[in-house]
């Protein structure tokens, strides 16, 4: 099944398939169940996921869905998004041209405070509105994710940036939800409802 089917090529595999699944959660359903080849890009699958968006709506997505056009083409739809943040966009604090790039850094180190939300748009073309949730991570378990983020480096041959470094100190969200529907506490405790979908792919590997 290759010529349907490829994989990553090279030395990786010759064929492979992925399963690409949106959970209703608040009724438990599959929205869309699609089989796909291997080496299509969840970044650039999303997009056909976010057709499903209607006005009210939330999708939760990890790291691996995090496109700006997804967001943008949610939010027209009047629906929301909740994500991690790519450390990598570019966040803005107005949306005229000319406004510089805020650094994320920077402000980061300059707070006392252990949870902040800003208000911001992000992408350097689309500047979707949303608000970035910044919250401080315990010292036991930043060092361990420090730990991991060096130690993958190094099998691949690069060294982190100082800035990357940084950042694993926090947990970074974004997302369109109106401020007086959710706190940024509110986000905290919100965004590990996606871990049902994990829950679901791990029963079906276990059954």
């Amino acid at each position: 099944l290759k010529n349907l089917f490829p994989g990553s090529g090279g030395s990786a595999s010759v064929s492979g398939a992925k399963i690409q699944l949106v959970w209703e959660y608040s009724q438990s359903l599959m929205a869309h169940f699609s089989l796909t080849p291997l080496n299509v890009p969840d970044q650039k699958y999303v997009n056909q996921v976010v057709t499903l968006a209607h006005r009210g709506c939330l999708f939760i997505f990890d790291l691996g869905y995090f496109t700006i056009n997804a967001f943008d083409l949610i939010s027209q739809a009047g629906a929301y998004f909740l994500s991690r943040l790519n450390h990598q966009t570019n966040l803005y604090a107005g949306d005229t041209p000319g406004v510089p790039a805020l650094d994320l850094v920077k402000m980061l180190k300059e707070t006392p405070f252990d949870i902040i939300e800003k208000a911001m748009f992000i992408g350097e073309k689309e500047r979707v509105p949303s608000r970035l949730i910044a919250v401080r991570l315990p010292d036991e378990m930043v060092n361990e994710r420090r730990r991991m983020a060096r130690k993958k480096a190094k099998e691949k041959g690069y060294t982190p940036t100082e800035a990357h470094l940084f950042l694993l100190g926090w947990n970074l969200f974004i997302t369109n939800v109106p401020g007086e529907v959710w706190t940024p506490e509110t986000v905290v405790k919100v965004y590990p409802i996606r871990w049902q979908i994990e829950l679901i792919f791990k029963s079906w590997k276990s059954h």
